[in-house]
């Protein structure tokens, strides 16, 4: 049975295409919405061929069109496979990379169904699979636009690391090259990947990441450390489209090295904090003034607090535990840096809740250097 879709209410040429013959609509579809994206007047007929005839999906009245009610995707696991094959094979042709990212952001906007989540992870974990380079860059500009701490981020995020970490031995070779192929997706999925862990706002205790997770990602910072810079490189959006703020994984790996001492005894933990380090360094000259934000601080804070509290329960001075005394040296080092690198938000403010925290030495010697400036 062949379907149509109107261009417009003006307008009354159609577009044929056959939902029985998927995907080969899918690939029709694909080539329709490319010469409709760039007419912003034309994005509610785009978001219409998107839904019917690639994700296959129809509201519980059978009118994909007129319903409001949630449409569900009638698509069987084969045909998503063959979506899935249809997607690597279209982002991976020359192309522009704003037309790419248009389409990218249309097919997986802020706002999903649980079929298109779902399938959104599939192909991102197929792309670094197979070291798709366009696909991964179109995903990276898609985690920096909807966010990469919102759920959408992190779930995939999540599956990332399921599908190449939790069930391998050892780091798989396609993510160690992560970073060549795709800086920009691998950057925003640090920054995705460092919020699942180590964070006392998403679990009552501290939960380390995976160690293969670890030491791909201490490998990535050692051996590049202007890798968290690449999420702030200029995003190729279509005409119209409003650029995101910039996300560094600086805050959430910075969370992970102060933070290790008090669950993990892994060395690894120290390779990670050299390299933050040398990159915090690094931003001296860049002008970059919030790799270090306030909040994302604080949540360290706060949890040196919370570890002191316990401490206190059980009659343990803070001075006296090595673990804190750790956590603390590490932490006095970063800030000593970053300040002087001016990449931390309210400073005066995150000296004074500094002095919150058990006295540790080399803490009160930043602390009271930066206060005279």
């Amino acid at each position: 049975m062949s379907t149509s879709v109107e261009s417009g209410k003006g307008s009354h040429r159609k577009l044929d295409l056959k939902v029985e013959n998927y995907p080969t609509c899918a690939v029709e579809a694909l080539a329709r919405i490319e010469t409709l994206i760039a007419s912003r007047n034309k994005q509610n007929l785009v978001m219409q061929i998107i839904s019917e005839y690639i994700f296959l999906e129809r509201n519980k009245d059978g009118d994909g069109r007129k319903s409001q009610s949630l449409p569900t995707s009638q698509m069987t696991l084969f045909q998503e496979f063959q979506l899935i094959i249809t997607l690597v094979e279209y982002f991976s042709r020359p192309g522009r990379d704003a037309t790419r990212n248009a389409i990218f952001l249309s097919l997986f906007g802020s706002h999903l169904t649980p079929q298109r989540s779902k399938l959104l992870s599939r192909l991102i974990s197929t792309a670094v699979s197979g070291s798709v380079a366009p696909l991964l860059s179109s995903a990276g500009t898609w985690m920096q636009q909807v966010g990469c701490k919102t759920p959408l981020s992190l779930e995939v995020a999540q599956n990332i690391v399921s599908d190449f970490i939790l069930y391998s031995r050892k780091t798989p070779e396609q993510l160690k090259q992560l970073p060549m192929v795709g800086p920009h997706f691998a950057a925003n999925f640090m920054v995705a990947a460092a919020d699942l862990y180590l964070n006392e706002q998403r679990s009552a205790a501290l939960i380390p990441p995976p160690d293969a997770l670890l030491d791909a990602i201490t490998e990535w910072m050692t051996e590049n450390p202007t890798l968290c810079q690449a999420s702030q490189q200029p995003l190729v959006l279509p005409a119209g489209a409003i650029a995101m703020p910039f996300a560094t994984p600086l805050a959430g790996l910075l969370r992970w090295v102060v933070l290790a001492p008090l669950v993990s005894n892994r060395p690894t933990y120290s390779n990670l904090h050299l390299s933050v380090l040398r990159t915090l360094q690094q931003l001296v000259t860049s002008g970059e003034s919030t790799a270090l934000p306030f909040q994302d601080l604080m949540q360290i804070i706060k949890s040196l607090q919370n570890y002191c509290a316990r401490l206190s329960e059980s009659s343990v001075d803070p001075h006296s535990d090595a673990a804190y005394q750790k956590c603390m040296e590490r932490f006095s080092q970063a800030v000593q840096i970053a300040l002087c690198s001016n990449c931390i938000t309210n400073q005066i403010q995150l000296l004074c809740v500094l002095e919150s925290l058990p006295t540790h030495k080399l803490m009160d010697i930043v602390i009271a250097s930066h206060k005279k400036l």
